[in-house]
């Protein structure tokens, strides 16, 4: 239950909440068309180029479990306004730095905030939007500002560096975080519901070994891989995942609950998850370089050229959130993710015959913008279904830590498909790839959520309950 004199949920909620999602998705891909802007100014070398990009990544994975953990501990009120706060601090930073390693070390502060960030937005509207259509709403809302940053993100990113300095696109985020504390008002004031102690040591080991992995798979994104760091990195994931399962075991609390892994729509949305940044998360990278680097577009041409993309976004995302009381989940995650499949497979048609913009480019950008949108919102809707309240931080946090670890996987394997000095034929093998991969997504949710037909927002059944799947 909401706490005492705290506001019922309404619009200024979920626009705070809304808000932040939006943040977290802006500040992924507004670097993009921003890099060789930062070189030139900075003197950055490519490596040092890469860190800005990976350095967010690899602290937002890290620290998910651990916000998901604070989130359900001590209230995702909190730990919202504590993450703002972070974020607010880390972009002034990040905008006024002046040097290699003072931007890195903000974009990390970035990355860190946005860890807490998300678990704490899901949680609360785990808890002020009842399972159903009203939290299925919210997350559609939710899912339709998280989606559409990404795109809009690239757009922002080449409309700032029109007429503005770099630094803008961290600076952009400051008027974005006091709106979204306007509109939390008192609501963000209420108690924590702790009543265990925190798995501190589980936390702390499984937000190193996240972050460890995403270190390794960043490094083999590289065209030479430093073995020093992979083996460093690799023999760091071992170790902390060791300790988390030692901690998890005998701990005086598990940081993931062994209810919450019986439970099916959360292991399938963790899937489904990893594969949808994999996919539709890599095209922004993909695209934006094909534009730029073949294409020969500027920053803000390439920009502009999202434009569409993000349109579709928000269909897809309205929709998905109109089909979610009508739909089984499992219809609905496939019918998402074939739509953005063939989407990608009309861009990598569009680049392999070097057509043009209207004619190729933009029916492949519509078409997997619309199933990104769809697969956005209804993967958490999966995720969330099932949950209790005083786990939604928790089981937010696994959903969208398999989501980023699985984008840190599938841009280093692209990166490594396409090399140092990518063409058309390479953009070509490397979309192939993220159709492959976008597809897998489709037996994923058709086999593992179970065939009885009902809405996908019955009411859920107790945790670990056998009849706990799609129903």
């Amino acid at each position: 239950m909401p706490p005492l004199h705290t506001p019922t949920a309404g619009p200024r909620l979920l626009t705070a909440l809304a808000g932040a999602q939006l943040l977290v998705a802006l500040d992924f891909s507004i670097i993009y068309v921003a890099l060789p802007d930062i070189g030139a100014d900075l003197r950055f070398s490519d490596v040092s180029l890469q860190w800005i990009v990976s350095a967010y990544a690899i602290f937002f994975a890290g620290f998910l479990l651990l916000g998901g953990q604070l989130a359900d501990a001590f209230g995702g009120g909190r730990v919202y306004l504590a993450a703002q706060a972070l974020f607010a601090m880390s972009s002034l930073a990040a905008g006024l730095s002046q040097d290699v390693w003072s931007l890195i070390a903000a974009r990390a502060g970035q990355g860190v905030a946005a860890g807490l960030l998300v678990p704490a937005t899901l949680g609360l509207l785990g808890s002020f939007y009842p399972a159903g259509p009203p939290r299925d709403r919210a997350l559609s809302v939710w899912g339709t500002t998280g989606a559409a940053g990404l795109a809009l993100g690239v757009v922002a990113g080449g409309g700032l560096l029109a007429v503005a300095s770099w630094r803008w696109i961290f600076l952009v985020n400051l008027p974005i975080v006091a709106i979204c504390l306007l509109a939390a008002g008192r609501v963000m004031r209420g108690r924590g519901r702790r009543r265990t102690p925190i798995a501190l040591p589980a936390t702390l080991s499984a937000s190193a070994a996240v972050t460890a992995l995403v270190l390794v798979f960043t490094e083999f994104s590289r065209a030479r891989p430093s073995v020093p760091v992979v083996t460093t990195a690799g023999a760091a994931t071992l170790t902390a995942a060791g300790l988390f399962v030692l901690t998890q075991r005998r701990g005086a609390g598990p940081l993931i609950p062994t209810t919450l892994l019986r439970v099916p729509t959360l292991r399938v949305a963790c899937g489904v998850a990893a594969l949808y940044m994999a996919s539709f998360g890599a095209e922004f990278y993909l695209v934006t370089l094909y534009l730029q680097q073949v294409r020969e577009y500027s920053a803000l041409a390439a920009g502009l050229a999202f434009l569409p993309l993000a349109g579709a976004i928000i269909v897809g995302n309205t929709l998905a959130g109109y089909l979610a009381g009508r739909w089984t989940l499992r219809a609905l995650l496939a019918t998402a993710y074939l739509t953005g499949a063939v989407g990608l497979l009309a861009l990598t048609v569009a680049v392999s015959v070097s057509g043009g913009y209207a004619a190729g480019v933009l029916p492949g950008l519509l078409l997997s913008g619309l199933g990104q949108g769809m697969a956005f919102t209804g993967m958490f809707i999966t995720g969330t279904r099932d949950l209790p309240e005083e786990s939604n931080g928790t089981g937010s946090a696994l959903v969208t830590t398999a989501q980023y670890i699985g984008g840190s996987v599938g841009l280093a394997a692209l990166v490594m498909i396409h090399g140092e000095r990518p063409d058309a034929s390479a953009f070509v093998r490397a979309l192939c790839v993220t159709v492959v991969v976008a597809v897998a997504a489709v037996p994923t949710a058709l086999c593992f959520l179970t065939r009885r037909r009902d809405s996908a927002h019955s009411s859920p059944h107790p945790v670990g309950s056998e009849t706990g799947g799609q129903r």
